[in-house]
């Protein structure tokens, strides 16, 4: 039994009819040198083998009473791996643009919130002989860096490693807690909150006056950038439909780090700035432009060495400027360095651990209450920036799934209401892969996105070669 934290509980508070707060990945594998082929039925096997080190898969969400506190994350006592993994058939000849329209109507359905809150999709079929694996996890449950520890228990460096899988260790579920003794516990919490509110506060004071100096010298730089960047209604800030378009591709790291390494910038920056140069020539095709910079949200991991292995969210947020207003991709790259540079100096300045932790102090209605007002404000683009840009890192080496090997990792992340577009990309072995995910009502031909971050990225990384 494990309570859900105000960060974790906010994916569920903004699941508000078309919009929810699932990710997914989208892993390609192939089997050539397996004792069988990647079934189900023989992943049913692998998770039940290891799920002992992956207690939370067994949990079910358990409200309060009257949504006094949050919620908690209990055993389920009728869990049944068959309604969690299973085959999904796909139709000759099983093509590349198939399996897009097939994760599309994935993604588009809310999980189930009385069972455990994640399910994987097993599609055999596919007209190059390979398998897909498509994972759905809520997002109350996993961010990128716990995603990725999930991974590193279910698969594995050595092809040959464990491809038996032993029998399941016994498991007897904990007693579901009465709603009695939860209400007891909330009127509790609730009472204690005064104080530990005020030991937040003093904690975030001491925290931010040391760092007046710091905040002093930037201040210019800041308000410019507050002024310049300040979010602003674009074609994506719109209410998403409940249906849902896929796009990846791939970009090999090793030329991402030629151009980083050419210009003294960071593989995030070269990212940031080719899915500027992409969207600039998107927004220009479709007549929508802005004159000024996008305004981009753009998450970050504050989870220490200590916390790795530990499921939940430890992510807060960057919001900086997109430069879609700069035509040379040079120098858009430049102005994406020093965007994102000042923008992590501010961050790393802040207390963003409490100021996560006050999330705590909101009970779920007024929680959803508050989501619910955001996102009204958010669609009339008053407030939220106009994509989301995530990069997750991964494993820079092969892995493997009983026996099958890992030959591409793609994701699948959420839009909300006045944002209906993401980009999220994950690196693996030696590539950058992206997966995009709009409201087709929004962005009809998302794949003339993922095209144009394409070309900005052979365009700068022509620009460098030829020096």
């Amino acid at each position: 039994m494990k309570q859900l934290t105000g960060l974790d509980a906010s994916f569920l508070n903004l699941e508000t009819g078309p919009v929810y707060g699932h990710v997914s990945s989208i892993a390609i594998y192939d089997s050539p040198n397996a004792p069988e082929q990647l079934t189900a039925t023989r992943l049913r096997e692998r998770m039940m083998s290891r799920i002992h080190k992956l207690p939370v898969f067994r949990h079910k969400l358990v409200p309060v009473p009257m949504d006094l506190d949050q919620p908690y994350w209990c055993d389920d006592p009728d869990f049944d791996i068959k309604a969690h993994i299973y085959d999904v058939g796909i139709a000759a000849p099983g093509s590349r643009d198939q399996l897009k329209e097939l994760v599309s109507r994935i993604i588009a359905r809310p999980l189930d919130r009385s069972r455990p809150l994640w399910e994987i999709a097993v599609i055999n079929g596919l007209e190059d002989g390979k398998t897909a694996v498509i994972s759905t996890v809520h997002h109350s449950l996993i961010d990128g860096g716990s995603g990725n520890d999930i991974n590193s228990v279910l698969l594995d460096r050595d092809p040959l490693a464990d491809q038996e899988n032993p029998a399941p260790e016994p498991w007897t579920p904990e007693p579901t807690p009465e709603p009695l003794a939860l209400l007891t516990s909330a009127m509790t919490a609730n009472a204690l909150r005064p104080l530990k509110a005020a030991k937040l506060q003093w904690e975030m004071f001491t925290q931010l006056t040391k760092q007046t100096p710091n905040f002093a010298a930037l201040a210019p730089q800041m308000a410019s950038t507050a002024r310049a960047g300040a979010a602003r209604h674009t074609v994506f800030n719109v209410k998403p439909t409940n249906r849902r378009i896929w796009e990846p591709f791939r970009i090999p790291l090793s030329e991402v780090k030629t151009i980083k390494s050419a210009v003294g910038a960071t593989v995030n920056d070269v990212v940031m700035a080719e899915c500027a140069g992409g969207l600039r020539a998107w927004l220009q095709e479709h007549h929508e432009l802005p004159d000024k910079p996008l305004t981009v949200s753009v998450p970050v991991s504050i989870r220490d060495e200590s916390e790795k292995g530990a499921l939940g969210n430890k992510v807060s947020m960057i919001v900086t400027e997109l430069p879609t207003d700069v035509d040379d991709p040079m120098e858009r790259l430049k102005s994406v360095h020093e965007a994102m540079k000042l923008s992590k100096e501010v961050h790393d300045m802040m207390p963003m651990s409490q100021i996560i932790e006050f999330g705590d102090f909101a009970t779920p209605g007024l929680s959803s209450m508050a989501a619910r007002a955001m996102q009204r404000a958010n669609t009339a683009g008053e407030v939220m920036p106009a994509l989301t840009i995530s990069n997750v890192p991964g494993a820079p080496w092969a892995m493997y799934l009983c026996g099958a090997e890992l030959l591409e990792f793609y994701p699948a992340s959420m839009i909300v209401d006045g944002q209906a577009l993401n980009i999220t990309l994950h690196s693996y072995h030696g590539s950058l892969d992206f997966g995009l995910v709009a409201c087709p009502s929004a962005v009809p031909d998302l794949k003339g996105i993922a095209d144009a971050i394409v070309a900005d990225h052979q365009a700068l990384l022509a620009s460098v070669t030829a020096k």
